[in-house]
């Protein structure tokens, strides 16, 4: 059946229900008067552009026309159920819409529910651009030569059991998957920026606007067609975009279908026709062993005839001479039979050819395979390696975070030290060149904590340390790129280490915060200033006047640099807090494991760059060509403030002791003391911090080691892949020898077949001569007596010959016959279960009882766009698809 004639088989169908639902005779459902009730169900389902469904509804129409009472009972889908003609309810028993309703005319009842039941067909779309797979949403805006391959299947099958006669009379059985006769169509409008479309399986036609519109109809059960459908077409494509499909599909009994009645009638036929052939060759084959029965009575007579002329000529005319003649009509019906077996032998060494040649593609296509499976495996030894790579980076960050922690410490016990020089200030002005030792022995302290690049043990160094370990960990290739794998098993740990980050953002934060009281006017340093100012109005002497006037300066100083510090404390928390963003975002996004690790990494590598600056911020000479020599950092304050402290002890006021402050203060207070107390507590802060940094570390390690682990198995089984792989194409081999080695027999039955014809041919003719010369033996008893004789040497070969030939040719015809007649026998079987189904279970959910029913199912392929994945028109969907129903193919009356 071409493809426009299904086409317009599936156009006709589309409005044959309508049609019978108006010529139908009037069918009561529980009611009385003369009402004709009619039931049409539409399944519409949404899936997306690879064909994954999305949402499916029933949408249920019941349509009462004429004059009197209905009590309708109408199986129903009650979930999600709506009433489409209003806001009013249905009362539903046991899935059964029911209620009393007076018809005086027309009334109509449209609902739609959820549909909850398995789809009968399922449709699956798959996309190339140049050759290459490519997923839907891939396409938009891209250019090259696209192809869709559509695949739709029926999917209703079950297994049964089906009858037919075998050829003999007999009745045999097969069991068969038997699904819901189906027909549909898929139809698609390409846009004018689709050109050069081609398809083999589509019919082709212009949309009017530029477009091209195709249309593909399908046949969806056997034997007439296949449950699975697979077509497509090819276009080149400029800024790409997807069409939406539409498949429409309704079920069809082929029995009842004039369209497919035929075919139905052609295959019961040709089971009529092989039971015909079989009875046929069964009774020749009983009439060549009569032929042979009789070589041997003829033997025996040759020989009686032999001894006696006379008996010859008498028994010439009434035995001799008709028997010659039936052996000669014989032999022609002989000569038919090997004729067509010679034929059937040359289709078999034509199938048998296509069978080596199939056999010696697989064996090709495992070899192919094989070589895949050996890169794979090399593949999977690389991945390994790197997650090995990553586990021991992990280890080697882990054993250098404590100099980080060490230089904190260093840092905190530097701070201690100051606040006991302070303290040794605040005791006693009058001796403070030789209490101030303390503290510059503090200072000093503090700027080897401090320390330097290079430095092991010292803040700055763990500092730089960590910084070069993110920036190598951050670079293309680098370990976070390898990490991929083990992602999940991190989350635990980057969680914990936002909270490390976090808490020492807020250290760093409150000792900032203490920086800045100080620096605000009427803070700390404001204190040291005016009471060296008051100092100075005094009589103090000259000498004393001098060295007050350094101590402001020191003083003036001490502002400058404190305000650097603060700046650079903030460059630290910002640069903190990009790192604790940049974690919060990466645990958030572990489930997205490409995009989240991309996220990571660039988070980190704002960490590294925050940590630069931080780096910068305890020493402007650490990195060349990043820190500004112009700007101080840490340690080039620490040197001002030692070099401050030695003015500062040669001055001895009230308000100098009132701006250091006492043990107890904090920022609040505005002292000396009080900074130093709150940057001890944010020096705390970071080692805690610190430590939760610690911690995570230690869990990302552990995650790494598992993932080298998973990633070692991987590459086992791609080795032991390889070898199965190996196997598979070595047996495939095999099997194209073995397919090689049947076509050569085949070939050689052909050529005996062909022998087996040129023998019956000489035997007819052989059969024909044997008549004339009968014939002519009459004339004369002296040549009888000589043909007798030579008559009864070859009696025996033509017995023999009898024998071969029902063996060898009518047998064989009889198998023959019986095997079409079962083929064909069981494939009209297939069709009559079909059929059944068909009518029983056509409907999605069943009409009323009496009522006329149908069902039709639309499936909407998403297209892609650029403007989202809604549907457009779902809205307005009901009123399309109540249009659909009244053109559904299968519209039955059921008598419960």
């Amino acid at each position: 059946m071409s493809k426009r004639t299904l086409a317009t088989i599936v156009a006709g169908l589309a409005t044959m229900p309508t049609l019978l639902l108006l010529a139908a005779s009037p069918a009561a459902a529980a009611g009385d008067g003369s009402v004709q009730v009619s039931n049409t169900e539409t399944v519409q389902a949404y899936l997306d552009a690879t064909g994954k469904v999305d949402v499916a509804r029933v949408y249920e129409q019941v349509a009462m026309k004429g004059r009197g009472t209905v009590d309708l009972q109408n199986p129903i889908e009650t979930q999600g159920l709506r009433n489409l003609d209003g806001f009013s309810g249905f009362d539903v028993k046991d899935g059964v819409m029911v209620g009393s309703y007076d018809v005086d005319g027309e009334q109509q009842l449209r609902t739609v529910s959820d549909f909850t039941r398995k789809l009968p067909l399922e449709v699956q779309a798959m996309y190339t651009l140049d050759g290459q797979p490519v997923q839907p949403g891939d396409l938009l805006g891209r250019s090259g030569r696209l192809e869709v391959r559509y695949t739709v299947k029926n999917v209703t099958g079950s297994s049964q059991v089906v009858t037919f006669d075998d050829g003999t009379g007999k009745q045999a059985s097969a069991t068969e998957d038997v699904v819901i006769p189906m027909v549909g169509s898929l139809t698609t409008t390409l846009p004018g920026t689709f050109t050069n479309v081609s398809s083999k399986e589509a019919n082709l036609a212009g949309d009017g606007r530029g477009g091209t519109k195709l249309t593909f109809t399908m046949t969806l059960f056997g034997p007439i067609g296949t449950p699975t459908a697979t077509f497509g077409y090819a276009a080149d494509i400029v800024d790409g975009t997807l069409p939406k499909a539409s498949v429409s599909a309704l079920p069809v009994s082929p029995l009842d279908s004039p369209s497919f009645k035929g075919g139905a009638e052609s295959y019961k036929g040709g089971a009529a026709t092989g039971a015909t052939l079989t009875a046929g060759a069964t009774e020749i084959d009983a009439n060549l062993l009569k032929l042979r029965d009789g070589a041997g009575t003829l033997l025996a007579g040759l020989i009686q005839l032999r001894d006696g002329a006379k008996k010859l000529d008498a028994g010439m005319g009434a035995q001799a001479l008709p028997g010659s003649r039936e052996l000669a009509a014989g032999a022609g019906q002989l000569k038919d039979g090997t004729s067509k077996l010679r034929s059937g032998a040359g289709d078999a060494k034509a199938g048998s050819a296509k069978l080596a040649d199939g056999a010696t593609q697989v064996a090709d296509g495992n070899q192919q395979l094989d070589a895949g499976a050996q890169k794979l495996s090399g593949g999977a030894s690389q991945v390994d390696d790197g997650a090995g790579q990553v586990a021991g980076g992990l280890h080697l960050v882990g054993e250098n975070a404590p100099a980080l922690l060490d230089g904190l410490a260093q840092v905190a016990d530097g701070l201690d030290q100051v606040d006991a020089g302070l303290t040794q200030l605040y005791d006693g002005v009058g001796g403070l060149p030789d209490q101030a030792k303390p503290l510059h022995a503090g200072i000093a302290k503090l700027r080897a904590g401090l320390g330097d690049k290079g430095r092991t043990g010292t803040l700055i160094d763990g500092v730089d340390q960590i910084r070069g370990g993110l920036a190598e960990a951050t670079k293309d290739g680098g370990s976070l790129d390898q990490l991929k794998g083990g992602v999940d098993q991190s989350k635990g740990g980057v969680d914990q280490s936002k909270g490390g980050v976090d808490q020492s953002k807020g250290g760093v934060d409150q000792v900032r915060a203490g920086l800045q009281d100080a620096l605000k006017p009427g803070g700390g340093i404001d204190q040291l200033d005016g009471g060296v100012a008051i100092a100075k109005t005094t009589d103090c002497g000259a000498v004393c006047k001098e060295i007050l006037g350094q101590v402001q300066a020191g003083i003036g100083d001490l502002r400058t640099k404190t305000t650097a510090a603060s700046g650079g404390l903030g460059s630290v928390s910002d640069g903190l807090g990009q790192v604790s963003g940049g974690l919060g975002q990466v645990s958030t996004g572990l489930g997205q494991v490409s995009g989240g690790l991309g996220l990571l990494k660039g988070k980190l590598s704002d960490a590294a760059l925050g940590l630069a600056k931080v780096e910068c911020g305890l020493s402007s000479t650490t990195l060349k060509g990043i820190c500004d020599p112009k700007v101080p950092g840490l340690l080039e304050g620490v040197d001002l403030v030692d070099a401050g402290v030695s003015t500062l002890v040669d001055g001895v006021v009230t308000k100098v002791q009132g701006g250091i402050g006492s043990p107890t203060d904090t920022a609040k207070n505005k002292t000396l003391r009080g900074g130093v107390n709150d940057l001890q507590y944010g020096v705390d802060l970071l080692g805690l911090g610190g430590l939760d940094l610690l911690d995570a570390i230690d869990q990302l390690t552990v995650g790494a080691d598992q993932v080298h682990g998973g990633t070692s198995q991987v590459a086992q089984g791609a080795k032991d892949l390889g070898a199965g792989a190996s196997k598979l194409a070595d047996g495939s081999s095999q099997v194209a020898t073995g397919a090689g080695q049947l076509d050569a027999g085949v070939g050689k039955l052909a050529d005996g077949a062909g022998q087996l014809d040129d023998g019956a041919g000489k035997l007819s003719d052989g059969a024909g001569q044997l008549s004339d010369g009968l014939a002519d033996a009459a004339d004369g008893t002296s040549q009888l007596a000589a043909g007798l004789t030579d008559a009864a040497a070859g009696a025996p070969q033509l017995k023999d010959g009898a024998q071969r030939l029902s063996d060898e040719g009518t047998k064989k015809l009889v198998a023959a016959g019986k095997a079409t007649a079962a083929d064909y026998g069981e494939k009209y079987a297939l069709i009559e279960v079909g059929a059944q189904r068909a009518k029983a279970e056509g409907m999605a959910y069943g009409a009323p009882t009496g009522a006329m029913g149908a069902t039709a199912y639309s499936y909407e392929l998403a297209g892609v766009d650029g403007q989202g994945s809604a549907n457009l028109g779902r809205a307005a969907g009901a009123a399309a698809v109540f249009g659909l129903a009244g053109g559904a193919v299968l519209l039955r009356r059921r008598f419960l």
